[in-house]
Formats: C-alpha cells, sequence, structure tokens
C-alpha cells in the first residue's frame, strides 16, 4: 500500500485510516466504500451513489458515482435499468444484508410488487424518521443505488399490507401521505 496515493485520492490519512483499520472483512468494504463516498462529497459532488455489480463470475464488484445534479442521477440508473440481467450481470445497493437473492436476473424481478432489497432499504429509511411518500420517493432515487421515485409508492403498499407501517391520512396513498414504521 502507498499511503502517499491513499492520501491524494482521500484528502489525509485522518480520511482513509479508519477504513483501512476496520478488522471485520464483512465490513471492511463498507467503510472503504462510505470512505470513498466522503471523498466525492469533499470534492463537490452533491449527489453519491454506490452499486454492487455482481457479473456472472459471482466476485462482486463497486462502483461509485457521483453527479452534482439529480438529472445526472436518473441517467445513471436509467443505463442500469437497460444494463441489469444483460451477459449475467445484476446490480445491488451494498448497503443491504442478505435480502436480496443472488441469482435475481432482474432489478426488482416481477411487476407490481417490491422486491426484498427494496422494502429492506426504506425500513432503514423509516428507522431515521417519519417522511411523506413523496420525500420517500425523492429519498430513493437521490440515496440509493437502483432505487426510482415510482417505487416508494409499490413499497408502502408492501409495507402496509404487511402491517409494517401506517399511514396517515390512512386510505389513499398520495405525495403528502406521512409514513411510519408501527
Amino acid at each position: 500500500m502507498n499511503a502517499e496515493q491513499f492520501d491524494a485520492v482521500f484528502g489525509g490519512r485522518n480520511y482513509w485510516e479508519p477504513a483501512e483499520r476496520e478488522g471485520l472483512p464483512e465490513e471492511r468494504w463498507r467503510a472503504w466504500l462510505s470512505t470513498y463516498r466522503e471523498a466525492l462529497l469533499r470534492a463537490g459532488f452533491r449527489y453519491r451513489l454506490q452499486f454492487q455489480v455482481v457479473p456472472r463470475t459471482g466476485q462482486p464488484l463497486y462502483l461509485v458515482y457521483g453527479t452534482g445534479h439529480e438529472k445526472g442521477v436518473e441517467a445513471m440508473k436509467d443505463a442500469m435499468w437497460d444494463v441489469d440481467g444483460s451477459d449475467g450481470m445484476s446490480f445491488q445497493d451494498p448497503r443491504t444484508r442478505g435480502a436480496v437473492d443472488p441469482n435475481q436476473p432482474t432489478l426488482w424481478g416481477g411487476v407490481g410488487a417490491a422486491q426484498p432489497e427494496l422494502l429492506e432499504l426504506v425500513a432503514q429509511r423509516l428507522r431515521e424518521g417519519v417522511t411523506s411518500l413523496d420525500e420517500l420517493g425523492k429519498w430513493l432515487l437521490l440515496e440509493t443505488s437502483r432505487g426510482r421515485a415510482l417505487d416508494a409508492k409499490t413499497a408502502v403498499r408492501d409495507l402496509l399490507e404487511d402491517g409494517q407501517v401506517r399511514v396517515e391520512p390512512p386510505g389513499r396513498l398520495t405525495k403528502t401521505s406521512v409514513i411510519r414504521l408501527r
């Protein structure tokens, strides 16, 4: 390892040494992803997304993407949706732990029902506090690897059906509906 090169990439040892010291192998790569995302923020990229690319070989690769514009996020996600499943490749959000079947060939699978990765990420967000459906959709777009704004409604419907969330006011889901964990 060349510490000077790491200093140049990350802005100094105080930024990258905590990731290097992570002792648990299954958490070390998460620490490095977080370190890299923070470096992109310091470099001026407002939106930083991380993707786990799983090619047919099964050896995961990690891609961290930064942009200053929401349209850049949309373009990147559109490209991923076009590529996912081709040549045995799939994308996952590295923050999920065991929610995705590695043999799943498409982003969310079937139509009309949310998949485990999406549900896990939405539950993680709701543990941080209540949010509106509109805010949840924006969070999915800007803060998750593959989530789109329209996926929020599907996820909330599934979580509501399973009794995991409460929606106020009850009834029809709208942009202003407030969602909270039970």
